[in-house]
């Protein structure tokens, strides 16, 4: 069973398993990913439903899930949802309804939803119980001519270190975080998650955080489903 909504900028997917959901799997996408891509490209979604688990799908199109859009920002994708539309609209009309259960809602992204589930989780405190993030930028100096990181905050200066940057509010984070990314990834350097799990060592030594570096992993499904499987896993550790 499935319903949809437009929530602001968001248009969210709920999809209900085959008993009464107790807990809740948030599936984010990466840039300019469908919402149904998790769900289209592996079994993942298949896999969650068995597991008992609602899910709850986000359309976020050409998002980098920055606060906000900014005078920078590309034009076209100033219509996108951002962190704030998440904070301030989704994530409450969704608790609201109790489709979102707080402390039994659990966060994955790929790629640049990697990126997500870090930002969602630093603002959100216990409301998510544990995340994963899947081949995830993190660190916005690794190279200062991301089109992306461009396209939503302009050229490359001090904003970069001061907005947004998910290495600063990672220390903010609250909730078990399981990692996974590819050392052979052609378009996210590894080094990115690396550096986001070193960080946490040093700045959240009791907080549960698992790092996977995969040395044949890329940048594509067959990598994210074997570890989003593992994430799941992980998951039901904090239950």
């Amino acid at each position: 069973m499935a319903q949809t909504f437009l929530i602001g900028s968001c248009l969210v997917e709920v999809r209900e398993p085959a008993a009464p959901a107790q807990r809740v799997l948030v599936l984010l996408p990466g840039w300019n990913y469908s919402r149904t891509a998790w769900c289209e490209k592996s079994s993942i979604c298949t896999e969650a439903l068995k597991r008992g688990y609602r899910l709850l799908l986000l359309e976020m199109g050409k998002s980098l899930y920055a606060s906000q859009a900014f005078p920078e920002t590309h034009p076209a994708w100033r219509r996108y949802p951002t962190l704030r539309t998440l904070l301030d609209s989704v994530f409450p009309f969704l608790v609201e309804r109790r489709w979102l259960l707080p402390g039994k809602s659990y966060l994955l992204g790929l790629s640049t939803g990697g990126r997500g589930v870090v930002m969602i989780l630093a603002h959100t405190g216990a409301l998510f119980r544990a995340g994963a993030a899947l081949s995830g930028d993190f660190d916005p100096h690794l190279d200062p001519r991301d089109r992306l990181l461009t396209g939503w905050y302009g050229p490359y200066s001090s904003r970069w270190d001061t907005v947004d940057n998910p290495l600063r509010l990672a220390a903010r984070i609250e909730s078990p975080l399981f990692l996974a990314h590819g050392v052979a990834d052609p378009v996210v350097p590894y080094q990115h998650t690396q550096r986001l799990y070193q960080l946490l060592q040093r700045e959240k030594p009791t907080l549960p955080c698992q790092l996977h570096l995969d040395p044949q992993g890329k940048h594509d499904f067959a990598f994210w489903e074997k570890y989003a499987r593992q994430a799941l896993n992980f998951f039901e550790r904090y239950e």
